[in-house]
């Protein structure tokens, strides 16, 4: 079954990958038994469909500039058209498409309020353990902290203001525990692999704003993958992996934090999320722009608007997600969300959920809207891809290792 949203407007030009360079909880949902593996089937996308593209986007690959036009804010219910397909399973994409062009910075919403350029302009230094690392990290003057290998942490460890934390080749990795931003500012996190957090794997809290994390892994971590929490706000998480988890990305910790409102700018584009659960992400309160993202068997749910949030997906690829987006979780009120351009995609029966806030799932998987959101081309430029693009695009070139 396909169902492609349609819109009034054109989906916008391709997106640029980002550029290589020194740069850059709260929940309801149930604890699911402990998974096998790392994640989803990691399988491509269908090689076909009999299901035709959606009025409002513009067929073609990534590597084609067409627009003339941003897209609206307005909501649009998804409309669902019956087809066939075949997919193929394994590790890579059927064809590499070209790499999209690089970009000297964050798109979205960590490009406002000053920028984000991280520890640009500070001392140079790498890293190869623990005590190393927490030294680099402290204080507030800029500098660029360059990861080599494995460093194994506990617990969550303060990260100051003005700091650039990139892996150096494809495997670095910290191991064990996480990182804590705790009202800092201007923070990169690039190229580097997190496994088995004993807490979060990055915590955002307390009025930390300006953070790009970029071209990183996330697995097995004890609690959240990533938390954007109390009054933070101008951040973009960009072509990320995030494999073998449940609860994997809060924005807003609580459905009594009205003070929230206004704060929680979030960016999420080019992420691939490889058999993860739930929180892709759940938002209360927060603005959130979701476009150009790869669902794959998501067992519970997409994307969730709870508590007034504002929250626009656009131009992803759902397959085998069979609530891609949810207007309001567990006994949260809902939140605004609109949705267009995107493809919903299953090729197999739902599997059994072990989240007891998930109804029967539907004949037809569509995204629930509810009110008018908000309209991101207002507030940045950015250049979405074709939806039927994503999937290629985001099991090339996203994750840790891969710039």
């Amino acid at each position: 079954m396909i169902s492609r949203s349609e819109s009034g407007g054109t989906l916008v030009f391709p997106f640029a990958l980002l550029a290589l360079g020194l740069c850059a909880c709260g929940g309801d949902e149930a604890t699911p038994r402990a998974a096998d593996g790392a994640g989803g089937s990691g399988g491509a996308p269908p090689a076909s469909s009999s299901a035709t593209a959606s009025s409002g986007a513009t067929a073609g690959s990534g590597a084609t500039a067409s627009s003339s036009a941003t897209t609206g804010s307005g909501a649009t219910a998804s409309s669902a058209a019956s087809g066939t397909s075949s997919a193929s399973t394994g590790g890579d994409p059927p064809t590499d498409p070209p790499p999209p062009a690089p970009e000297d910075g964050p798109v979205g919403f960590a490009s406002l309020n000053g920028g984000t350029t991280g520890g640009e302009g500070g001392m140079v230094v790498t890293v190869s353990d623990a005590a190393s690392l927490l030294e680099a990290m402290a204080g507030t003057e800029p500098r660029v902290i360059q990861i080599s290998g494995t460093i194994e942490l506990s617990g969550m460890n303060d990260v100051g203001s003005n700091k650039t934390i990139v892996g150096l080749g494809a495997d670095a990795t910290i191991v064990g525990g996480g990182l804590y931003l705790y009202r800092e500012k201007n923070v990169i996190i690039r190229n580097i692999t997190f496994q088995d957090a004993n807490e979060d794997a990055i915590g955002i809290t307390t009025e930390t704003t300006n953070v790009w994390i970029d071209h990183c892994t996330f697995m097995n971590a004890a609690d959240g993958l990533i938390d954007i929490v109390r009054e933070s706000s101008y951040v973009t998480l960009s072509w990320n992996v995030f494999r073998n988890h449940h609860k994997t990305i809060l924005i807003g910790h609580s459905d009594a934090a009205s003070s929230d409102a206004g704060f929680l700018k979030v960016t999420l584009h080019h992420n691939w999320f490889d058999g993860t659960q739930t929180r892709h992400p759940s938002v209360r309160f927060g603005q959130v722009h979701v476009f150009n993202n790869y669902y794959l068997d998501n067992l519970s749910y997409g994307v969730a608007s709870r508590m007034e949030a504002d929250v626009v997906v656009e131009g992803n690829y759902f397959l085998n997600t069979w609530f891609p987006c949810r207007a309001g979780y567990a006994d949260s009120e809902p939140g605004d969300i609109v949705e267009r351009d995107n493809i919903i995609e299953t090729n197999m029966p739902p599997p059994p959920s072990e989240d007891p806030n998930d109804p029967p799932p539907p004949a037809t998987p569509v995204c629930e809207t509810r009110g008018a959101a908000f309209d991101p081309a207002a507030a940045y430029s950015y250049a979405a891809d074709p939806a039927e693009d994503v999937p290629a695009l985001v099991m090339r070139y996203a994750g840790a290792g891969r710039i």
